[in-house]
């Protein structure tokens, strides 16, 4: 049997950066987001909320039941910065943790419950 991660392709990012904000308020556990350059898409891309991911083989997967799979080392593009901004402005976002320093460490894996979503 397949979870639905399994159904989804792989998104490779390129320039790739993780951030973390306060999507559900301020005073709600903060979400974790990939920000990069897919350049097989030839797009940017903003991950939904991470909720899972493995350092040793440098993937995550979103709440949308997306696989990021991070290529080389971190940085920036300016298409995703782009969107990014674009994102924050959308989602009502004015802080942010830049905690790309965490997922390029000697990190075995990471999870974190799914938020619920506010109705």
């Amino acid at each position: 049997m397949h979870s639905s991660y399994d159904l989804e392709p792989i998104v490779e990012l390129a320039n790739w950066s993780v951030y973390e904000v306060p999507l559900y308020g301020i005073d709600a556990p903060w979400t974790r987001h990939f920000v990069g350059f897919a350049e097989e898409l030839g797009l940017a891309q903003v991950s939904s909320a991470i909720v899972m991911f493995d350092q040793e083989h440098g993937f995550g997967a979103s709440a949308s039941h997306r696989v990021f799979q991070l290529v080389g080392v971190s940085g920036t593009h300016q298409e995703g910065t782009r969107l990014w901004s674009k994102w924050k402005t959308l989602n009502d976002i004015h802080h942010e943790r830049d905690i790309t320093a965490h997922f390029s460490k000697a990190q075995r894996t990471w999870r974190q419950p799914i938020a619920a979503t506010p109705q």
